[in-house]
């Protein structure tokens, strides 16, 4: 991948529209994994265009308007050479300045969308973006352990919340790790749990936080499994790639684990 900006834009949306060739495509997801930034561009444009697609459907144009359109068009059997040019020169602004704004009145209607979002909505679409970032990067904590020990000080030196770490390995989720998430400009701790090959990142966030607050049941987002709880001190999202009975599973196993300290005074 390049790094002009031009030619980074054109790769981008070209993989977006399905443009790449095989190969190209295969270096694009391989950039994909090294760079989290072009990552991130790439997460963000195909947001918006599903926003756009929701918030703006095709619709067929009135008959008239493409009666009109055809008519600018089509060549004029009588006339000469020149005329004909002509005549196509004066229809391609139109039909230029009628596709300009289609895409702008699309635009407006996605990035409206998203400003409507709500900050729970946010919050757990950069945390679903957060993990299937770690995914394709293949990075999913920042500190590799299974000690929670070794884990809760390390978070501790690079976040205000105290994180609250649960030892669930004989429930079959071993803790994997901890990673930083930035959520709303906040350093938020992220535990790291492994269950066979999938994983899932519990995110914790102070009670009174945009998208903290419980919603009971599990939600499917881009694929993935997300849930959210509040205890007494904290709020936590989960996020996952496990399938949705065992995410529940694993929600039910960290709650008990929490019922203990949750009721000392």
């Amino acid at each position: 991948m390049t790094d002009e900006p031009d030619d980074r834009m054109l790769q981008l949306n070209a993989a977006i529209d399905g443009e790449l060739d095989a190969m190209r495509a295969l270096e694009f997801e391989r950039a994909l994994a090294a760079d989290p930034l072009l990552d991130a561009d790439y997460r963000r444009l195909l947001d918006l265009r599903r926003a756009i697609r929701r918030s703006a459907p095709l619709e067929a144009a009135p008959q008239a308007l493409s009666d009109r359109i055809a008519a600018l068009a089509a060549p004029r059997r009588s006339a000469a050479v020149f005329q004909t040019r002509r005549s196509w020169s004066s229809a391609r602004p139109l039909a230029l300045a009628a596709s300009m704004a289609a895409i702008g009145f699309a635009l407006g209607a996605g990035l409206t969308w998203l400003r409507t979002q709500s900050a729970a909505e946010r919050v757990t679409q950069a945390l679903v973006s957060d993990f299937a970032q770690a995914e394709i990067a293949n990075q999913p904590f920042d500190v590799a352990s299974s000690d929670r020990h070794t884990v809760k000080p390390w978070l501790a030196g690079r976040t205000t919340v105290s994180a609250d770490i649960v030892d669930l390995a004989s429930e079959g989720f071993p803790l994997a790790g901890g990673r930083i998430a930035v959520i709303d400009r906040m350093p938020a701790p992220t535990l790291v749990y492994r269950h066979n090959e999938h994983m899932v990142a519990v995110t914790e966030l102070p009670p009174d936080a945009p998208g903290a607050e419980g919603g009971g049941a599990i939600e499917t987002i881009d694929g993935y499994h997300v849930a959210r709880w509040s205890g007494r001190h904290l709020a936590y999202v989960a996020v996952s790639d496990m399938d949705e009975k065992t995410l529940g599973e694993f929600v039910a196993a960290m709650r008990e684990a929490q019922m203990p300290a949750e009721k000392t005074p």
